[in-house]
């Protein structure tokens, strides 16, 4: 296990630069891991997580979400397990490393109108794969960046075929029926967003405005069969006060709705058909299918997402306030007929990072896999694994041995599987004594706990997304790369 933290984290205090959050100093790639239990023989693919990773100290107050991008992906084939890990090659980056220094500031800010008048562009929180390249995407709106999925090599930044002019979300969806990519990006200027779609090979087939009443902030998308639905939530900046000030300062304004806008996959801006609910925040949504004339969404809801800042935490305090997550699993219904809706809280319990089977999004799926937070956080902890059954809201979970600490979770089906849950469960994990191990759990029955755990070579800093890339996508790539 190699320790390899930057000594520049010395000397600074925050906590998301210590502990399970520390950097890594150093680009990582190891064969034949040693693995405690059994790998299943069936498992053949790449589990690959993306996450912040700072190269340099922060020159103003660090946030979570500012350090460079970094992939960690763990390969399986043949009972055995391999690891490798590589920065993302932003122009960002680039910048930083030519300079020696961090150049840009943090999404805290002061950001510099004359400068930098939006924060560095990390490309550290999504992870997709589509037309045969790994995508990474930033949580802002920023260049989507190619990557070798078998090698993680850079293969420069997706032009959609030459035709894309904007940047692209952090969370598009890639339809498994038509292999089509579905994505926005946002503004602070009119158009406040826009929606598009791409072709299976990656060419850009569809670009429409929404309009929205103003600057908004939403994280994700959703797909059916046939639609998209696109977010609209009371909770976003003021782009007079970052233009002003310097600073995104996000509010919650209780007084106004939620609302999802339906559009037709390859709708037009009027086709959009608007539904309003109580007000809240959702950062992710787990799936969204068709039943007739009704949409059926399900998702992790927070009612009430203000931002609370504790005197005490000082500078911190904003960050600290905007990661302690209140969410639960939630449900709103949709008749796109006659334009009624509905909406349904389905548990209590506080998770967070949901994934179903992502190659069945747009159809119903019964069961997905979450990560549990204590509501009584101080930084963002996953401390157990939960697997919801949506058909009744009821879940099973598997709370992590102490110390250790989870990653956002997905499912790896079996070949030839008949059950949805037929499969495995592939999470990173890391203990807070500076260790990392891959575990692989049998979906049908996560209380068990792990089958194998693979012990990775490097530790592994806590992240953000994560997907499983079947075996026969990764290793046609390899032969072709």
């Amino acid at each position: 296990m190699q320790h390899d933290t930057p000594r520049w984290t010395r000397d600074v205090d925050n906590p998301y630069l210590r502990g399970i959050y520390a950097p890594t100093a150093n680009e990582i790639e190891a064969r034949a891991l040693e693995v405690k239990g059994e790998l299943p023989l069936d498992l053949c693919g790449a589990y690959v997580r993306n996450g912040p990773n700072a190269m340099f100290a922060p020159p103003n107050a660090y946030h979570w979400f500012d350090g460079d991008g970094m992939i960690h992906a763990v390969y399986f084939r043949d009972g055995e397990a391999s690891y490798r890990s590589r920065w993302v090659p932003t122009e960002a980056l680039a910048a930083d490393r030519a300079a020696g220094a961090a150049t840009w500031p943090g999404i805290m800010g002061p950001l510099d109108s004359a400068h930098h008048f939006v924060a560095k562009d990390t490309a550290n929180t999504d992870v997709v794969w589509h037309h045969g390249k790994l995508l990474a995407l930033w949580y802002l709106c920023g260049e989507p960046h190619q990557l070798n999925p078998a090698t993680l090599k850079p293969e420069g930044v997706d032009t959609f075929g030459g035709l894309r002019n904007t940047s692209v979300s952090a969370h598009p969806k890639v339809d498994p029926r038509t292999g089509e990519l579905v994505w926005f990006t946002l503004s602070d200027f009119e158009p406040y967003m826009i929606y598009g779609v791409c072709d299976r090979d990656g060419t850009l087939a569809h670009q429409v405005p929404i309009d929205l009443p103003g600057a908004r902030a939403p994280h994700d998308l959703t797909i059916t069969e046939r639609y998209t639905i696109l977010h609209d939530f009371p909770f976003f900046h003021d782009p007079d006060v970052v233009r002003k000030h310097g600073y995104r300062v996000v509010r919650f304004h209780r007084d106004m709705p939620t609302r999802f806008g339906v559009i037709p996959r390859r709708g037009g801006t009027t086709d959009v058909k608007w539904f309003e609910f109580a007000p809240g925040y959702v950062l992710h949504m787990v799936n969204a299918w068709e039943e007739g004339d009704w949409i059926t969404m399900d998702g992790c809801f927070e009612p009430d997402p203000t931002i609370i800042r504790r005197p005490e935490e000082g500078e911190l305090g904003s960050m600290l306030g905007n990661l302690r997550v209140r969410a639960h699993l939630h449900r709103w219904r949709m008749n796109l007929r006659t334009g009624e809706c509905s909406e349904t809280q389905l548990d209590d319990l506080n998770v967070e990072f949901p994934l179903p089977d992502t190659e069945r999004y747009g159809e119903e799926t019964r069961f997905s896999y979450l990560q549990y937070l204590p509501e009584d956080m101080y930084t963002v902890e996953f401390r157990a694994l939960v697997k919801y059954d949506h058909r009744d809201g009821s879940c099973v979970r598997y709370d992590y041995p102490d110390g250790w600490f989870g990653s956002e979770s997905p499912f790896a089906a079996k070949p030839g599987a008949r059950r949805e849950d037929d499969g495995y469960v592939v999470s990173i994990m890391t203990h807070r004594e500076g260790r990392s191990e891959a575990w692989v759990f049998a979906a049908s029955d996560i209380r068990r706990g792990p089958l194998a755990r693979v012990k990775l070579p490097a530790r592994v800093p806590a992240g953000f997304h994560a997907k499983w890339i079947p075996g026969d996508r990764v290793w046609d790539e390899e032969i072709r790369g």
